[in-house]
């Protein structure tokens, strides 16, 4: 299996916070296989997980 590292803030976009982390590298074939396996239109965190802990206090 040939691993290729590419910058995280390729993926920035899946995230609610878009702070950059230009040092950060990820695994490219193991993120596109995980946003290959996520709804349209999902983020990080998820709303529904927000919502949840929110609920809990």
């Amino acid at each position: 299996m040939n691993s290729t590292e590419v910058p995280g803030d390729q993926y920035r976009d899946l995230f609610l916070s878009q702070h950059t982390h230009p040092f950060i590298m990820v695994n490219q074939e193991v993120w596109e296989l995980a946003i290959s396996r996520l709804p349209k239109d999902y983020f990080i965190p998820d709303y529904r997980i927000i919502n949840m802990m929110m609920n809990m206090v």
